[in-house]
């Protein structure tokens, strides 16, 4: 698609320290040994459902975990204080050919949304109040295959989350989002190398703009600070994390206002970190 620019050469992910030290001691999924500075959610969640995004979907001010089942059902957990405390179904099970890319206030209604993306490139969201759908709308024009959506948030800092691409470049690239519509298309920084991925977007650092969350190859979890859509830094969270565990996702599932960073283990367990000042 036109509007979103390749920048032609290749650099280098970041400029700031990358740890190149042994994965953590934290792990191991027992529930008996402790993790500093990381909290468990609920119980471990079996293979059929696959943990998708984290945003405030019923609208109380403190983001939820969403999932979607191997047969298309979509269902959240809502959390206080950093606890899971139900689980519910939104709508009916989605066709193969959608792919729940993210969760964010796309339409500026202070609730968050679902967004989707359908297998020819067509962006779609889901207006979610108290939970539940109030209707699907398109973004835009389907994009081409060579740009991945790779997470929603408010990266230029105007109260209405954005949506954030990478190109196989590595370039990233967002869509100010304004009433549900793209109203632009501008890259951030220069494109970033193989060995990082992009792994969300959320306010780790308190600031009220929401970051760029990217994990090294080697598990080292590093962040861009954002203010009004670019780069202002690039910083690394604790020590590299075994490939155990997988980086799920961003946002405030224990209501201090500050997003945390949410994990899953290979056993099914959910974790979270706290965040403050962008650091666990």
């Amino acid at each position: 698609m036109q509007s979103l620019l390749l920048l032609p050469v290749v650099v280098p992910a970041s400029s700031a320290a990358r740890s190149t030290g042994p994965a953590e001691a934290v792990a191991e999924a027992d529930p008996e040994l402790p993790r500093v500075g990381g909290i468990d959610i609920s119980t471990p969640v079996g293979k059929v459902w696959r943990l998708r995004g984290v945003g405030d979907l019923d609208g109380d001010e403190t983001d939820d975990i969403l999932w979607q089942h191997q047969n298309g059902q979509v269902h959240y957990w809502p959390m206080l204080n950093g606890q899971r405390v139900d689980g519910l179904d939104i709508y009916t099970p989605v066709g193969q050919g959608w792919i729940l890319r993210g969760v964010g206030d796309v339409d500026g209604d202070g609730t968050d949304d679902i967004v989707w993306q359908y297998k020819n490139g067509q962006v779609h969201y889901w207006p979610i109040r108290d939970g539940k759908r109030q209707g699907g709308i398109d973004i835009s024009t389907p994009v081409g295959k060579d740009w991945a959506l790779r997470g929603v948030g408010d990266v230029d800092g105007d109260g209405t989350d954005d949506i954030v691409w990478q190109h196989k470049t590595g370039q990233v690239h967002y869509w100010p989002m304004q009433d549900g519509k793209r109203v632009d298309g501008i890259d951030i920084a220069t494109p970033v190398g193989a060995e990082w991925r992009l792994r969300g977007v959320g306010d780790v650092d308190g600031d009220s703009t929401d970051d760029i969350v990217w994990q090294h190859q080697n598990g080292q979890v590093h962040y861009w600070p954002m203010q009004d859509g670019k780069r202002v830094d690039g910083i690394d969270i604790a020590t590299p994390v075994g490939k155990e565990w997988t980086l799920r996702g961003v946002g405030d599932v224990d209501g201090d206002g500050t997003d945390d960073i949410v994990w899953q283990h290979q056993k099914g367990q959910v974790h979270y970190w706290p965040m403050e000042f962008g650091q666990r």
